[in-house]
């Protein structure tokens, strides 16, 4: 019997776990033509959201673009990133090769190819910049250009997502922010701006001198509500010819702290370890083998660190929540305030470690916690 169960992006069609509300309220965003930034840790099923989002709004005739922006290494890599999710949402909306060709005529400055996907024998779309142009600033601005007067001239609504957002950042390139912001405020489109480094989307948004200071709908993807967690696991198990006791889906939820993730994740390998009826010891025996599965990403973000850092991490990891500056935490890890202070300043922006609305401090993602325990 196949597992119900994906740690992957979850496609239209898979099994979904709750998010009805969420839905619901991204999709009237999207129909009334307002922005949004949806903000959450990492693998919390943002993405997932939004392509379920972005399959409806497609349905009922809207056209949606979506362009990945994680790890961005220059100005050129955004323009073609974005001039390449263009393309593609264009050619989805309305066949490139058929009557939307007439479409190109709006974008010179993208060179649109085709060729055939060996594995679906569909049309694959490969874009590159017409002209290369010595400032890739320009380029970015031509491109821009291109999308609101295509915009002005086409009757239908369109959502443009832009998924790991904040990471415009990590180009270095100031102009970046304000020329993105000048153009997409004029633009006849709903914005979705998706990050999981919250604390650098949200600055971005939120500190009033940058460019897009609460230019956007602020939306926050919560951890999944317990009970909801619980009946899906129960229900994909039931479809699967498998049994989860209600209570046994309860300890998954709770052992993983409702991480959208990890409860497909240990879910996944519960399923596999048991044979007609999952058990408690499946689910102890599942948590272990999720751990040794994660530990090469956990090792990765561990050699990305200085020593400071990874004593900071530790030193919380230990405590669950603290409060950093307490005399207490600091002599009891042998801290200093400056190195704590640095090193927090790091880890909070790549999002490892987050504020508690009680002013505590704890690891964000509760896996990559209790390794950090069992390896130190």
């Amino acid at each position: 019997m196949k597992n119900p169960f994906h740690t992957d992006t979850l496609e239209p069609d898979q099994p979904f776990c709750n998010r009805v509300a969420e839905l619901r309220e991204l999709a009237t965003h999207a129909r009334n033509g307002m922005n949004v930034v949806l903000f959450a840790p990492r693998r919390y099923g943002k993405t997932s959201l939004v392509t379920r989002v972005q399959h409806q709004l497609r349905k009922e005739g809207i056209c949606v673009i979506y362009a990945q922006f994680m790890r961005l290494v220059s100005v050129e890599d955004l323009v073609h990133r974005l001039a390449k999710g263009i393309m593609n949402g264009l050619h989805e909306h309305e066949s490139l090769l058929e009557k939307g060709k007439r479409w190109l005529g709006h974008f010179p400055s993208i060179q649109t190819s085709f060729t055939i996907d060996p594995a679906t024998g569909l049309p694959a779309i490969g874009v590159q910049m017409a002209t290369r142009q010595t400032d890739p600033m320009i380029a970015l601005e031509t491109v821009l250009e291109e999308v609101g007067k295509f915009l002005e001239k086409e009757n239908f609504q369109i959502c443009i997502a832009l998924d790991e957002f904040q990471d415009i950042v990590d180009i270095k390139e100031p102009r970046v922010e304000a020329l993105l912001r000048e153009h997409i405020q004029r633009h006849k489109a709903s914005y979705f701006f998706l990050g999981s480094r919250r604390r650098v989307l949200l600055d971005i948004f939120n500190n009033r001198g940058r460019p897009f200071y609460q230019s956007a709908t602020m939306m926050e993807l919560d951890a999944l509500p317990e009970n909801e967690g619980a009946d899906f696991i129960v229900s994909q198990f039931e479809l699967a010819g498998k049994q989860c006791p209600r209570n046994v889906a309860i300890e998954i939820v709770k052992k993983i702290e409702q991480y959208p993730y990890y409860l497909q994740a240990l879910a996944y390998r519960a399923f596999e370890l048991c044979e007609k009826k999952c058990l408690s010891n499946n689910v102890q025996e599942a948590y272990k083998s999720l751990i040794s599965n994660e530990r090469y990403g956990y090792q990765a973000i561990i050699q990305g660190i200085s020593a400071g850092q990874l004593k900071l991490l530790r030193a919380i990891a230990e405590e669950k929540q603290a409060s950093l500056t307490a005399n207490a935490f600091l002599q009891a890890h042998r801290l200093t305030l400056g190195g704590v202070q640095s090193a927090r300043k790091y880890l909070s922006e790549q999002d490892l470690i987050e504020k508690t609305n009680d002013g505590q401090w704890r690891i964000v993602d509760p896996v990559f916690r209790v390794w950090l325990l069992q390896a130190f």
